[in-house]
């Protein structure tokens, strides 16, 4: 990182937060200049901590009767890289909006759209435990150790825990994050009709949960121009579009070269757009 650049007050702000000393606020107000500051991606990459999880988790029992022990300490050794997974997914959704900007405007639709969708930092786990006596929902339990297998790139025996939440648990919260990360894992299989039932669920099942929200509409917007159905595919980065989130700008883009494909504007308006865009 460049010496002349760095931003010491950011900085210590970071270490304090590794530390666990700022309060919800404090959190949500440096996440806010983490997004104007990709510079210190490096940084929140180092302090992820995703390879000690899964050391952590390789010494424990795997077996089914000793579950509710090895998902203790497994969300333990989590407790503090939940909340930078979440910091640096919002810094890497903004380097993605950026790269989505710079594209070049002959770039065909389906290349605009999503290749991928990284596990590690876009799939739902289970909220940060505020105390380690506390006791983790069985539902909950199951989520975190689907997002465990999927790290470990197991994503057949993640998809087992998430189906085994939608079964078991349909009418807790968990089970709309079990969809969503069913949906990613089908979406980067390249089963995208399937990934967009997953994501219908999520859409209509949720909650007061809008960054949830966003993302089901923005991933099921994405599969559908995967499977060339773009008027429902802009039907749905719009509405992500529209909820002025994390995903506007890259949905601005996708948005405009789907109307362009649709004949929704004229060649010249669309050249105009991108560049005011």
């Amino acid at each position: 990182m460049n010496k002349i650049s760095r931003d010491l007050e950011l900085e210590q702000q970071i270490d304090a937060y590794i530390k666990g000393k700022l309060t919800e606020e404090q959190a949500e107000a440096l996440w806010e200049k983490l997004l104007l500051h990709p510079q210190y991606i490096e940084l929140l990459e180092t302090e992820l901590g995703v390879q000690s999880i899964l050391d952590e988790s390789a010494s424990t029992d795997t077996s089914e009767n000793s579950s509710e022990v090895n998902d203790e300490t497994i969300i333990y050794s989590m407790q503090r890289s939940w909340k930078w997974i979440a910091a640096a997914a919002s810094v890497a959704i903004l380097v993605v909006a950026i790269n989505f900007l710079q594209q070049d405007t002959n770039q065909s639709i389906q290349e605009l759209a999503l290749n991928n969708i990284n596990i590690s930092t876009n799939l739902s786990s289970a909220p940060v435990m505020r105390s380690q006596k506390a006791t983790i929902a069985p539902a909950d339990s199951l989520l975190n150790r689907g997002f465990q297998a999927s790290l470990s790139g197991d994503v057949k025996k993640a998809l087992q825990f998430y189906n085994k939440i939608i079964t078991q648990y349909p009418n807790k919260s968990a089970a709309v994050k079990a969809y969503l990360n069913k949906g990613i894992i089908q979406y980067n299989a390249g089963e995208f009709k399937s990934s967009i039932t997953a994501f219908k669920e999520v859409i209509n099942n949720v909650k007061k949960n809008p960054v949830t929200e966003e993302k089901a509409y923005w991933y099921m917007g994405n599969a559908y121009i995967n499977i060339e159905q773009l008027s429902k595919a802009r039907e749905a980065i719009h509405t992500a579009y529209s909820m002025d989130g994390i995903y506007r700008q890259p949905a601005y883009r996708i948005l405009r070269k789907l109307d362009h494909e649709l004949g929704n504007v004229d060649f010249d308006d669309f050249e105009q757009q991108m560049k005011e865009g």
